[in-house]
């Protein structure tokens, strides 16, 4: 682990710092082409006396404790030494993934990671072959393939320049174009170039739904509103669950939710495969309450979106404020 993450940090530094005398040194697998004689004989030493005269220190803490460093942890508590040393071992496991993802990654497209970055986008260039004798890849959209009449792959799609105006930073996000919030270029994650933009739709616009409906249950349940009955009564919006399951309110909940579920996802496959007219999250429900206006019932939309996600990340704060601060209730004061 502690050679994975010294091998991860070296295989990125070059890209912006080398030694003086190193400028003509190539960096990730290319360095063992181009490092001279001379320099192997440095390494090999270096490494071999390490491994040789180099011990666990007599009295130390243990078999990893070689002497250095260790008097920044001698005297702290033991929790803190164990959070420490948890720190160590998983940034040292993610570091070997790390490292040979970067080699792998060097030796299949000859490219070190800031130089792929820098020419192919966060996902690189494409990789349809690695998936085209995949059964469920055949003639759909679940699986990310250029199609095959297409001549620009969408690394030429990121070559032309255009950039997202949500995240200046990053390309503009080709599949998104012609959807609502299309025109923002907000998918800083790049998923929909792995999905297909109707799949992640759908579930953005459900959850964002669910999110804005549990916001304003959860402030009014903290405000004081209840449903009539004694057994919703007396407690506190953090312990409804576990009151709720007691009741045995869940079950017929459930059943409830479990109908929904069903029949959209009925709707969700019809639509997908095109069997039906459809947009991505629409049920059929309320849809007269849009403006009559093409423009407005595209803002309509719009909000709908951005509340969507401004409700997913409320409730996920409401509900981890609401635990730390020990069931106290909105607005938290």
């Amino acid at each position: 682990g502690r050679v994975a993450m010294i091998a991860t940090i070296g295989y990125v530094m070059p890209e912006v710092f080398r030694f003086p005398g190193c400028e003509d040194f190539k960096n990730g697998l290319g360095a063992l082409s181009s490092i001279p004689v001379e320099g192997w004989i440095q390494l090999v030493a270096f490494v071999g006396f390490h491994e040789i005269f180099v011990k666990p220190r007599q009295g130390g803490m243990g078999s990893w404790d070689l002497g250095f460093g260790t008097e920044l942890i001698e005297g702290i508590p033991e929790e803190e030494l164990e959070r420490r040393q948890t720190v160590e071992r998983n940034n040292g496991r993610l570091a070997m993934v790390a490292i040979m993802g970067m080699m792998v990654q060097d030796g299949m497209f000859g490219k070190t990671p800031f130089a792929m970055l820098a020419s192919d986008g966060f996902w690189g260039p494409p990789v349809d072959w690695y998936i085209k004798d995949i059964p469920m890849c055949y003639g759909g959209s679940a699986c990310a393939m250029k199609p095959a009449s297409s001549r620009i792959s969408r690394t030429a799609l990121r070559a032309e320049g255009k950039m997202s105006p949500a995240v200046p930073f990053l390309k503009y996000p080709e599949p998104l174009e012609g959807w609502v919030g299309g025109e923002k270029g907000f998918d800083p994650l790049g998923i929909t170039d792995a999905l297909d933009v109707y799949i992640v739709r759908e579930a953005e616009l459900k959850h964002g739904r669910v999110a804005m409906l549990a916001t304003v249950g959860w402030i009014a349940t903290d405000l004081g509103a209840r449903f009539p009955g004694e057994k919703f009564q007396g407690f506190s919006t953090i312990e409804a669950h576990d009151k709720m399951v007691q009741a045995g309110i869940f079950g017929p909940f459930l059943a409830t939710v479990a109908a929904y579920e069903v029949y959209s996802g009925w709707l969700f496959f019809e639509g997908w495969e095109g069997r039906i007219k459809r947009d991505a999250g629409d049920f059929f429900l309320g849809k007269n309450f849009l403006p009559k206006d093409p423009e407005q019932e595209r803002l309509m939309r719009l909000k709908e979106l951005e509340n969507g996600r401004l409700a997913m990340l409320a409730f996920s704060g409401i509900c981890t404020q609401a635990v730390l601060l020990g069931g106290k209730t909105w607005p938290f004061l």
